[in-house]
Parts: structure tokens; C-alpha cells; sequence
């Protein structure tokens, strides 16, 4: 099933969007902010670079009309390999979205990294963390 947002090809395609860092997102965000994504995604004919995230975030790229061809998936084992492929991806300038899924997230030196690396390649950048858990800790 392929979804269109039609509203965000004519509102956030214009040239004049400005940069943005997302870097304090949950998980629940990502539907959401499906319509900026798509709009950043099909502006240019770069890479969409997906580190961490699972399939359902592959699809929903892909049902928003970002080919699967374009997209570049890196898994990573663990959060610290997340981070690192998160800021290559940033520095090498050759995405036109990096989507981040680091879950727990913790260091602030880590997200003032990931967010001047996405200043310095004008890269847009979206990173989404695990929400804290909701259930009793007893």
C-alpha cells in the first residue's frame, strides 16, 4: 500500500526550508513527522540513510514514495556503533536525510557531536530515542 502526502510535496518542497536538527525525538514521533521526511527525501536524488530503526521504518519510506534504491540501511550492534555511523553518514554529505534510531540515549557530548555534524554538511538530521518505559519498576 503506498500513502501520499500530497500537503507536504507543495508546503516543506520549497528551497527555502531551513535546516533542521531533530535531535530529541521518540520512536512515535516518526509517523508523524512522515510528511517533512518525504518532502526532504524526494527533494534532491541523494541517500535516505536509515541507522538502527526496523522494517516498518524501511516501509513506511517506502510507502511514502522514497525508493528502495535510495535508501542506505546500516543496523549497527549496539548504540555506540549507531552514534559512530550516524555521524560518518553526517559528515560524508551525502544523504539528504539521516534517520537516527539510537534508543537510550544518554550523552550530551554525543548529541552536540551529531548536531555539528549536521550544521557542518547542512545535512538534515532526525534522531529518535526509546521512549522510557511506562511500567512499574516493582
Amino acid at each position: 500500500m503506498r500513502y501520499n502526502y500530497p500537503h507536504a510535496s507543495h508546503e516543506l518542497a520549497d528551497n527555502t526550508l531551513p535546516h533542521h536538527d531533530d535531535s530529541n525525538l521518540s520512536n512515535d514521533d516518526f509517523a508523524s513527522l512522515m510528511p517533512r521526511i518525504q518532502s526532504l527525501a524526494l527533494r534532491t536524488k541523494q541517500w535516505v540513510t536509515v541507522i538502527g530503526g526496523n522494517r516498518d521504518a524501511i516501509q513506511q519510506l517506502v510507502n511514502a514514495g522514497v525508493s528502495r534504491a535510495r535508501i542506505r540501511w546500516v543496523a549497527g550492534r549496539d548504540a555506540d556503533q549507531r552514534e559512530w555511523a550516524t555521524e560518518q553518514a553526517l559528515l560524508a554529505a551525502t544523504s539528504s536525510v539521516v534517520l537516527s534510531f539510537l534508543g537510550d540515549f544518554s550523552s550530551p557530548r554525543v548529541a552536540q557531536r551529531l548536531k555539528m555534524a549536521s550544521k557542518v554538511s547542512a545535512t538534515h538530521s532526525f534522531i529518535f530515542h526509546e521512549q522510557p518505559s511506562q511500567s512499574p519498576l516493582h
